[in-house]
C-alpha cells in the first residue's frame, strides 16, 4: 500500500503499489507527487461523477508542478463504502461532458 487515506466523500481510498508502478509508468511527471495525490484526494476543488464509467474524478490545482500550472486529475472506483486509484495525471482543463458534479463546483480555477 502507497497511501491511503479517507477522501472528501467520507470514503477510505487506497493507492495500491500494482496502481503506483502503472502511475509512474505512464506519468513519470507523477513520481515524486505523492504528497499531491493525497492531498487531491483529501481537498479536491471538484470531484465529478461518471455514471457511464462509475468513475469519481477527483480534480486538485496546484500552480507548481513539474509541468507548470496544472490541475491533477485521480480516477477512483468506490466499491463497498472504499475505494482506489484508477490512475493519476496532470491536465490542463477540466472535462465535465456526461458528469455530474458531486463536490466543490464553486471551487474550480480559470487555467
Amino acid at each position: 500500500m502507497i497511501i491511503e487515506v479517507i477522501s472528501k466523500l467520507n470514503k477510505r481510498v487506497r493507492l495500491t503499489e500494482v496502481q503506483w508502478a502503472h502511475i509512474q509508468y505512464k506519468h513519470k511527471e507523477l513520481n515524486a507527487e505523492i504528497q499531491k495525490i493525497e492531498l487531491a484526494l483529501k481537498q479536491p476543488d471538484i470531484i465529478y461523477y461518471s455514471k457511464t464509467d462509475v468513475l469519481y474524478y477527483y480534480y486538485k490545482h496546484f500552480d507548481q508542478t513539474p509541468v507548470s500550472n496544472k490541475y491533477l486529475l485521480l480516477v477512483v472506483k468506490h466499491l463497498n463504502g472504499e475505494g482506489f486509484v484508477v490512475t493519476a495525471f496532470f491536465c490542463s482543463k477540466i472535462r465535465k461532458a456526461n458528469m455530474e458534479a458531486v463536490y466543490g463546483e464553486e471551487n474550480i480555477h480559470k487555467l
